[in-house]
């Protein structure tokens, strides 16, 4: 394993890069900006915080968006399609930067960003390793899935103190203005043909649908997503107001929010090696029962900062284990021909999830204006969906599901 392993990741280190920096500055960016903004929306616009809420409930469009990307991944490759996205993209940002306050216009925005966002996720990039790696595929679905925390954990500080200073209009323009120039970086290092997955002289594969939903690990696995997710939303939009909820100044709140970024990193790569090492399903109950225990402490009265800090960092090492483990087990039981779209499944059920849980949120919201049951009720939710990963055991490896 030693030479081999590390040799795949000397050969292929362009397009990993290229990937990494690409899912970084794509719309994945958002979960770990989008809170900063709230505060000086809700304060300045008078919005509800139960409002706001009905923010991440528009992942709901992920349910059509990302099938489509998917399969628009799997026909004509990374670079074609993650170019659309990078070029379309930063429109969201202006509207963001331009809207007069109205929670609708700010909705409707957000629905732009998601469609054209979803061209910059998962479905898109992680189909480079999936070509690309065999021996050091969880280390590379690390490597590719890190891109959104560690850009995260470098701009959150930067950009919460930048919109202090300068304003949250200021804030997007300049949020827009980056991810325009690294994403563009990105496509130009991704090689033409890269994730374009076509076998010299054999026809085009085609996707056996019908294989597909015949297949109980497909299933499994997507109700598995959508309830490890059920409480994603909090770490999107609701992140901040949460943390200032439980009693942190809004700097200090801003500073947690790069523990859950770190705490990204730390449970990507450590999931990342283990898959490689050990049983997926093990490892993915394990990893992904983890935010359960932050979340109850969250819940709870406990405001001293090592506790938020503690609790944060758990769920953020939950979230950055969650990537690598869906592309690893979708890599290993389907074939190439339909990566990116089982993957883009993935992602519909993990939007699902989260829009769900999104308005959930919202009308515990109203009902208590607490942050502590939804957080109760997220915590048994997640230790469901973490245990449904048991069921998969080991299962086939390289189960193609496609034929010529």
């Amino acid at each position: 394993m030693g030479s081999a392993y590390w040799g795949e990741l000397r050969t292929h280190w362009r397009p990993l890069l290229a990937a990494t920096m690409g899912l970084g500055f794509g719309i994945g960016l958002s979960a770990y900006t989008m809170s900063l903004f709230a505060p000086q929306l809700i304060g300045e616009f008078g919005w509800e915080r139960s409002q706001f809420a009905l923010l991440g409930s528009f992942g709901m469009l992920m349910l059509v968006m990302q099938p489509i990307t998917g399969r628009l991944t799997d026909r004509f490759g990374v670079r074609a399609v993650s170019a659309v996205g990078v070029l379309a993209g930063p429109v969201a940002y202006i509207g963001f930067a331009m809207q007069p306050g109205d929670i609708r216009s700010f909705f409707a925005i957000a629905v732009v960003q998601i469609i054209l966002g979803t061209l910059t996720t998962s479905p898109v990039y992680t189909r480079v390793v999936a070509e690309r790696f065999e021996r050091a595929r969880g280390l590379a679905f690390s490597i590719v899935m890190t891109g959104p925390p560690l850009v995260g954990a470098l701009i959150a500080p930067m950009l919460g103190g930048f919109i202090e200073s300068e304003g949250w209009r200021a804030g997007y323009m300049l949020l827009g203005c980056v991810t325009l120039i690294f994403g563009l970086i990105a496509v130009m290092m991704t090689p033409a043909h890269v994730g374009v997955h076509e076998i010299e002289g054999s026809p085009r594969a085609r996707p056996g649908y019908g294989a597909i939903v015949r297949n109980p690990a497909f299933w499994l696995l997507i109700a598995a997503m959508i309830l490890v997710n059920f409480p994603q939303g909090l770490a999107s939009a609701q992140m901040k107001l949460v943390l200032m909820d439980s009693g942190a100044p809004s700097q200090t709140a801003t500073w947690l929010i790069s523990i859950y970024a770190v705490g990204v990193l730390i449970g990507r790569f450590a999931c990342g090696l283990s898959l490689d090492r050990m049983p997926p399903h093990h490892v993915a109950a394990l990893a992904l029962s983890m935010p359960a225990i932050g979340m109850a402490l969250l819940a709870s009265s406990i405001d001293a900062p090592f506790v938020l800090a503690l609790s944060v960092a758990m769920m953020g090492m939950a979230q950055g284990a969650e990537g690598d483990i869906a592309a690893y087990l979708v890599s290993r039981r389907f074939g190439l021909g339909v990566f990116s779209l089982i993957m883009g499944f993935v992602g519909a059920s993990i939007a699902g999830g989260a829009a769900l849980g999104s308005l959930t949120l919202s009308l515990t919201l109203s009902l208590w204006d607490s942050y502590a049951p939804f957080l109760a009720l997220s915590a048994c939710i997640t230790i469901v969906g973490a245990s449904l990963f048991l069921a998969l055991g080991r299962g086939p490896r390289n189960l193609e599901v496609v034929r010529a």
